[in-house]
């Protein structure tokens, strides 16, 4: 089945940062001119709300009235009062194509720690045998091998 897609551009009015661990949200405003009955022009703005995942933080600078063009998917869902709230879910940032297989592959864990393919990114220590290999190689490189 093949998706809808939306390509929508305007000035970056809003960036949410606390919405959820995974997303970045944000809204993407434009004014709009139209002549009314009486033959006056008048203004209206309008705006999208769209989403990004964190993994793109780095890649991508986010800036309050940034001039953006963003194409993605049109979402929905149902918030906790009940009103129907939608968004685009963004696979293409001003020409910067999104992978979404790597979007797939990157999440958040309940406590914050980085997922990469559902497995947890977490340092662990070396062993002293391990350290000390290691200095040997540093030493052996940097030419304090007899020290």
């Amino acid at each position: 089945m093949e998706e809808d897609i939306i390509v929508y551009s305007g000035r970056i009015s809003s960036i949410r940062r606390n919405v959820d661990k995974q997303y970045i949200w944000f809204d993407i405003g434009k004014l709009e001119f139209y002549t009314d009955k009486d033959g006056i022009v008048k203004s209206n703005s309008s705006f999208f709300s769209a989403r990004i995942n964190r993994c793109y933080e780095n890649k991508i600078n986010i800036h309050l009235n940034d001039k953006v063009t963003i194409r993605g998917i049109p979402k929905g869902y149902v918030d906790k009062r009940g009103f129907r709230q939608n968004y685009i879910h963004v696979l293409e940032y001003n020409g910067i194509s999104l992978n979404i297989d790597l979007e797939e592959k990157f999440g958040i864990d309940t406590d914050d720690t980085p997922l990469w393919d559902g497995k947890r990114c977490e340092s662990i220590l070396a062993t002293k045998e391990e350290q000390d290999e290691m200095d040997q190689i540093i030493k052996s490189i940097t030419g304090d091998a007899n020290e």
